[in-house]
């Protein structure tokens, strides 16, 4: 059993063109229209029999056509009932076909008709069949031109033999009976395309409100969907941040009574609940990122070797402590990703095998597939449930641990990596085999590998470190950071000027106490947030001071302008080696580039 996920299908192939449609429903609507057209031949025929025997008499002949009118209406009333039972079975052609040919043969029986009498010289007789044409000639319109065709065969053939005899008449009176009659001919096919235009139209507009309704469900069903999601996953989300806060309060409350042996305990079990808190804010925040509006990509070449090597070495240890054949086949490919998204998804890929691989091994490799590279990861674990396959995406599900134990993940990581191979333009693919194993793949498109210059660069960042390390000036709102920062900075040899909003931090430079690096916080109190105070700073001391903006928003976006964006909770050391990065002028290794924004101003 496999399932896909990544790239998004086209539409089903299997619709019908709007042509087609279209057709079938003007055929339809003519099939609805015959009941009228034959009701009215059955009125008219009998009519026009009956005064022909008050003008002329009884006649063999008459009698002969409304027979034939009759007998003719009923193979067409058949024909109907049969379209409306086999309509599906046949080729929409052959129904065309059906009724013109049907209304042809009736305005055949009027037009010899009207042929017939026109010749016997009776003046009320002629008034009458010709007024009896025009009126069906007329009233057709309406009911037969769902189909052009089929109007045009039935009024060429009712009107065409009467404009034929008076034209063919020597006296000049009947000749302009002719071109009258020509001219309403003429008139009332030109009536026929217009009603047809416009009944086309119809349908047209029909089918597009169809469409955009479907749409409009469809998109409300998914944000319904979405809704109930977003629903799902900030209660989830909710409870694993509770869990380790509830820990860390009563580990709080508790240490004052503590001898110190178990203080020591608790110290280090309230880090490992701050790192259980951190590692689910981080990948909330990923998610976010994922799929914030706007995000776009930084595709560059990435060499493969090199990423797998990253993951196992974060990997090796603990399938070493298992016992697993943790293996990656080397390769010099490189592919046309996001380096860090692309890591993160094959971080997650690798970390879910070792994690429910109890023996045996893990094999990540890569094959080739067209213009595209195919990224595996194969176990021996357990495997999947082919019940199971589809909700393996979803988040906050997790297949191994539905009692949600805490240390076992938060069920966030196939989402995270769904999102974020979307984003790269990637597609994944899972197979799996019960009490086999299972194999995750990424597809992802071939690159070469980039010029010289772009990989010189790859020179150790300095570390400033020692009293002569610098002057920063942070500012932070938050007054317990803020003091924990100051001592971190001035732990690693900095010396450290620190303020609580952009006023302070402004008249700190004011003073004289120019810095060597800005570190504020994105929202600060009052009008000025922490970018527009980098901005002001410098515009004032007149110097490209370089600047780390922390925030926790993942949608801020990235300024340029030599400043660096740090995602909260930053880890001491990235934050150490951000400075050092900043200090020295070294282009920075950034991190997911994050979405263009809207400049209202609006962050964290």
């Amino acid at each position: 059993m496999a399932i896909s996920a990544g790239r998004n299908p086209g539409r089903d192939a299997s619709v019908l063109p709007v042509e087609t449609g279209e057709a079938e429903e003007l055929v339809e609507l003519l099939a609805r229209q015959m009941p009228i057209v034959i009701g009215a031949v059955l009125v008219v025929a009998p009519t026009a029999a009956y005064v022909h025997g008050l003008r002329l008499g009884p006649s063999t002949l008459a009698s002969s056509w409304l027979v034939a009118a009759l007998v003719l209406a009923a193979f067409r009333a058949l024909f109907v009932a049969a379209y409306w039972r086999y309509r599906r079975r046949s080729n929409l052609w052959f129904w065309r076909a059906g009724f013109m040919l049907g209304s042809l043969a009736s305005g055949s029986l009027f037009g010899w008709f009207g042929w017939v009498v026109t010749g016997s010289g009776d003046g009320p007789l002629m008034l009458f069949i010709i007024m009896m044409l025009v009126g069906l000639t007329a009233g057709s319109v309406a009911s037969l031109s769902a189909d052009r065709l089929v109007y045009a065969a039935f009024a060429l053939s009712a009107m065409g033999p009467v404009i034929v005899r008076f034209g063919l008449a020597p006296d000049e009176t009947s000749r302009w009976m002719a071109v009258l009659g020509l001219v309403f001919l003429v008139t009332h096919l030109g009536y026929s395309m217009l009603q047809n235009r416009t009944m086309r139209d119809l349908i047209r507009l029909r089918n597009q409100e169809k469409a955009f309704s479907r749409e409009l469900a469809e998109a409300r069903d998914r944000a319904e969907r979405s809704s109930t999601e977003k629903t799902r996953f900030l209660l989830a989300a909710g409870h694993d941040l509770r869990q380790p806060l509830y820990a860390i309060r009563l580990l709080l409350d508790t240490l004052d009574a503590a001898g110190t042996d178990i203080r020591t305990q608790r110290i280090a079990t309230i880090g490992e609940s701050v790192d259980a808190i951190s590692g689910l804010l981080e990948r909330m925040l990923e998610a976010a990122r994922a799929g914030a509006k706007g995000f776009e990509p930084r595709l560059v070449p990435v060499e493969l070797d090199s990423v797998f090597r990253q993951v196992g070495l974060e990997f090796a240890a603990e399938a070493a402590g298992k016992s697993l054949d943790l293996c990656f086949v080397g390769t010099r490919r490189w592919v046309l990703a996001e380096p860090v998204l692309l890591t993160q998804i094959l971080r997650n890929f690798v970390g879910n095998a070792v994690r429910y691989t109890r023996s045996g091994r893990v094999l990540v490799g890569v094959r080739p597939r067209g213009g595209h590279l195919v990224l595996q990861v194969w176990d021996t674990g357990p495997g999947i449930d082919e019940a199971d396959l589809p909700r393996i995406f979803e988040p906050f599900h997790q297949l191994a641990n539905p009692a949600r134990q805490a240390g076992r993940g938060h069920g966030l990581g196939l989402t995270i990596a769904k999102s974020m191979a979307e984003i790269i333009g990637g597609a994944i693919e899972v197979r799996s085999w019960p009490g086999k194993g299972s194999l995750f793949a990424l597809d992802l498109p071939v690159s070469s590998p980039p010029g010289l210059a772009d990989t010189a660069r790859e020179a150790a960042i300095p570390v400033a470190s020692g009293p002569e390390a610098g002057r920063v000036l942070l500012v932070e709102d938050h007054d317990p950071v803020r003091e924990i920062l100051r001592e971190m900075l001035a732990g690693w040899g900095y010396t450290v000027e620190t303020a609580a909003d952009a006023r302070a931090a402004l008249a700190l430079v004011d003073a004289g106490a120019t810095p060597d690096i800005l570190v504020s916080d994105l929202r600060l109190p009052g009008a000025m947030d922490g970018l527009m105070l980098i901005r002001e700073v410098r515009a004032r001391t007149g110097q490209a001071i370089p600047a780390l903006l922390v925030t926790a928003d993942p949608a801020v976006p990235d300024p340029g302008e030599a400043i660096r964006v740090l995602q909260k909770p930053v880890a001491a050391g990235t934050l150490r080696a951000a400075l050092g990065e900043a200090l020295s002028g070294s282009p920075p290794v950034r991190e997911t580039p994050l979405p263009h924004h809207d400049g209202s101003g609006q962050s964290a």
